[in-house]
């Protein structure tokens, strides 16, 4: 219990320190004239002018809200904040990546821990022969804000491989496939990324050699990864894995509105992925879609009859069955006893207590 109270303190801590990290980059963005954009942005965020000084607890909340204001007349200011980055502003995170035996690795460490520096995506990292592919995915809620998203991921996952290779990071290199119109400062993604930044493409990616995961660390010392691995596990816990694909979509299932149950086709399309991406993803985490949709409607089951009053028939319902009958099979196949006989037990365990 302690573990875990530490852990979560630990984690809380690394938050607030990597989002004071990144105001201050912010600010250095943001020079002469255009400092007025940086207070504003602050004010909007509830921040005092002096955020950095503060011994107050800052959120990634503070940076998104800060950015809103501030990309209202510096639309770039995303692109520009995150190439500008340095991996140490990630903290115990960051040294743990620098310090890593090779290049994949430290990237492995910073989405195991990505759940740090952003609660709005999720980065998954694939590798097919030659190629390697960042693709970000929001999460529920946030898909309506895919640009920014695109942006903070590439130009972060970017940074960070320049400065993991070191002069091997070479732009003609890299390939940027983005789902949405080129902006009117397209500009700027030119000079960060590169002449091959495609706009109006089914999905984003970003892809590069997946030789370069196999480079050494550029000037990092791999002596020293398992010292900070075993930090980063006792100060902020185990991490979120690299892949949570499933736990991503576990997620859509949960906050989904209304009682319709989304096909796969249509999960894909929320978290801005082909079927065959998501089929493919799912698999490589051991689970399928069908699986999930219905350990989901089982759980939200023996939750209903456990905790409400609702009826066998409105529970069905609730779950997107047709009618009861269905439901009652597959609750009775997969929990061992059909759903009255389940609340029934539920209700004498309770009475015992």
């Amino acid at each position: 219990m302690n573990n875990a109270l530490n852990s979560d303190f630990g984690r809380e801590a690394e938050k607030s320190a990597i989002v004071a990290n990144w105001l201050h980059r912010l600010q250095e963005c943001l020079p002469g004239e255009l400092q007025q954009h940086y207070a504003a942005g602050l004010r909007y965020a509830g921040l005092p002018a002096n955020a950095l000084d503060s011994p107050q607890i800052l959120s990634q909340t503070h940076l998104d809200a800060t950015l809103l204001k501030i990309r209202q007349n510096v639309p770039d200011i995303t692109l520009h904040l995150f190439s500008r980055a340095e991996i140490t502003d990630l903290g115990l995170v960051g040294y743990a990546a620098i310090n890593s035996g090779s290049v994949g690795s430290a990237l492995n460490v910073m989405f195991q821990y990505h759940s740090l520096t952003s609660d709005r995506y999720q980065d998954t990292l694939e590798v097919e022969g030659d190629i390697a592919r960042i693709i970000p995915v929001p999460l529920p809620g946030y898909a309506d804000d895919l640009q920014n998203i695109i942006e903070d991921s590439f130009s972060g996952n970017w940074r960070a491989l320049q400065l993991l290779l070191g002069p091997d990071a070479d732009t003609g290199s890299i390939t940027l496939s983005l789902a949405h119109a080129q902006p009117d400062y397209a500009d700027t993604y030119y000079q960060l990324f590169g002449p091959n930044c495609h706009f109006d493409r089914p999905i984003s990616e970003f892809t590069f050699p997946s030789a370069w995961l196999k480079h050494p660390v550029y000037h990092g010392s791999g002596a020293l990864s398992q010292v900070y691995a075993g930090m980063c596990e006792r100060v902020l816990g185990p991490g979120d894995g690299n892949s949570d694909t499933a736990q991503i979509v576990r997620r859509l299932l949960l906050t989904r509105s209304g009682r319709h149950m989304p096909r796969l086709e249509e999960a894909a399309v929320q978290l801005r992925m082909s079927p065959g991406q998501l089929r493919k993803r799912l698999y490589r985490a051991g689970t399928t879609y069908k699986k999930l949709v219905l350990e989901i409607r089982m759980e939200l089951a023996q939750r209903y009859l456990r905790d409400t009053t609702l009826s066998v028939q409105e529970i069905a319902y609730l779950l997107d069955y047709a009618t009861p009958a269905p439901f009652s099979r597959a609750f009775k196949l997969h929990c061992g006893n059909a759903p009255d006989h389940f609340r029934t037990q539920m209700q004498a365990n309770v009475s015992q207590m």
